[in-house]
């Protein structure tokens, strides 16, 4: 989530200092090392060969043999899952890895009894957790200052003091939803501007992506380790909410089992649209 300006710049805050926070942070000059060697040319012959077949290989499969995943390779998935692009780095989702024997058989029924949930021998849990933002905005910021060592400046200050919040803050009554409403429609008749969120429905959207991209990340590392999955949807959020122990401000986005997948598991050839269908040049 964006905005073309902060919010100290639309409620009249003196401490920013950047008329767009977004825009302004191409005149930073960091000096990043990667922990991770970036994209380059190179990967073209060392990495795309291995993505290619990973990307290809995955299918969801609806049965497996139920032997659960080695326990190291399993959170070797999930640690890549984590490093899924995430909206402001907020990551307002969490990834439940479900190990207790009981709840597993429990979560099969609450997975409507599908032979992907009751075979399986990992099952994951993706969950939205919008809920958590300030506390993760928190988090977040003290690990970028470490530990206040190194306060924010400039746009980067601006976007994670003011910007964010302004995006992200909201009250049972809707009242910080209908400010930003007016707000964003305002100038919207003078510049290009965000459209939200301004209701509820907007933030079931956010979190819904953030969790979204750490399941399909977490699949795909699954695959490229060797083993198969199956993301549902077809389930009882509320009863999986209720067995996991979540507030009702928490939200199941989907089921994914993991595991060896058995040939017969995979029901039909992949069938897909016309790349053309769905692939749009303009």
């Amino acid at each position: 989530m964006g905005c073309t300006k902060s919010s100290s710049q639309m409620t009249g805050d003196a401490m920013s200092t950047t008329q767009n926070p977004l825009k302004e942070m191409e005149n930073l000059k960091p000096n990043v090392v990667p922990k991770y060697e970036r994209p380059n040319a190179s990967f073209m012959q060392t990495a795309l060969p291995g993505f290619d077949k990973t990307v290809k290989a995955r299918r969801a499969i609806r049965l497996f043999d139920g032997t659960p995943i080695a326990e190291e390779i399993m959170r070797d998935c999930l640690r890549h899952a984590t490093l899924a692009p995430s909206s402001s780095n907020l990551e307002c989702y969490e990834l439940h890895w479900v190990r207790d024997a009981a709840k597993k058989a429990e979560l099969g029924k609450l997975c409507l009894g599908q032979p992907a949930a009751t075979t399986a021998g990992d099952i994951v849990v993706a969950v939205s957790r919008v809920d958590l933002w300030e506390s993760h905005l928190r988090e977040l910021t003290r690990i970028m200052t470490h530990n206040g060592a190194k306060p924010l400046k400039g746009p980067v200050r601006d976007y994670y003091e003011s910007t964010v919040p302004m995006l992200m803050k909201t009250d049972r009554f809707g009242f910080n939803n209908f400010k930003r409403r007016i707000m964003f429609w305002l100038r919207s008749l003078k510049e290009p501007t965000v459209n939200g969120p301004v209701r509820k429905a907007d933030y079931r959207v956010y979190g819904t992506l953030q969790a979204a991209l750490a399941a399909q990340t977490l699949m795909l590392s699954l695959a490229a380790h060797g083993y198969e999955s199956c993301p549902m949807g077809g389930i009882d959020k509320r009863g999986i909410g209720r067995l996991l122990g979540l507030p009702k401000s928490a939200e199941v986005t989907m089921v994914i089992a993991a595991g060896n997948g058995k040939p017969e598991g995979l029901y039909s050839t992949r069938t897909r649209l016309p790349y053309e269908v769905l692939i749009k040049e303009v």
